[in-house]
């Protein structure tokens, strides 16, 4: 339980700190998160189809 709670707590922290210090940094997740997603949903698309 506390190992999670230190994980949750370490994982706002490193969170607010990419909000805070790097901005592009956050979009370029955004981004490459968004790259992924699309690329599954045409890989699923093709599976289907073909």
């Amino acid at each position: 339980m506390s190992e999670q709670t230190t994980f949750m707590q370490w994982r706002e922290r490193a969170k607010s700190e990419i909000r805070q210090e790097h901005p592009q940094l956050r979009w370029l997740l955004l981004t490459a998160g968004a790259v992924v997603v699309l690329a599954l949903l045409v890989g699923v698309v093709v599976l289907l189809l073909g």
